[in-house]
């Protein structure tokens, strides 16, 4: 068996979403903050939080594509199986890629409200 391939278990998992939570939000913020300084000039502490809300803001909008996104093709992959008479089951919404924008737009935010 492949030590690769081993399934992990469940706190093991939530960890590694939390760690790619904390990645997003790393990323986020700092392309935020370039933007706005780069716009700007300079950075202030108002320009900080703006730019890290900008960020969270992108982040809770990329979490709720991926959640539509699947919903939508699930359905139609359905709509399409139902045509040919085929029974299908849609898989479930993929928790982890809409799970790793929240943590990472709630980290920015709780930065953002510190900075205010």
């Amino acid at each position: 068996m492949n030590p690769a391939r081993a399934p992990q278990s469940v706190p093991a998992r939530l960890a590694q979403i939390a760690l790619y939570g904390v990645a997003a939000a790393a990323v986020a913020g700092l392309v935020a903050l370039i933007v706005s300084a780069v716009l700007n000039g300079s950075l202030t502490r108002s320009g900080t939080a703006d730019a890290l809300g900008w960020g969270a803001l992108i982040l809770g909008f990329l979490s709720g594509a991926v959640a539509y996104s699947q919903s939508g093709q699930s359905r139609i992959e359905s709509t399409m199986r139902a045509r040919l008479g085929e029974g299908y089951r849609a898989p479930g919404l993929p928790w982890p890629q809409i799970l790793a924008p929240l943590i990472g737009a709630g980290i920015l935010s709780a930065i953002v409200f510190a900075l205010n």
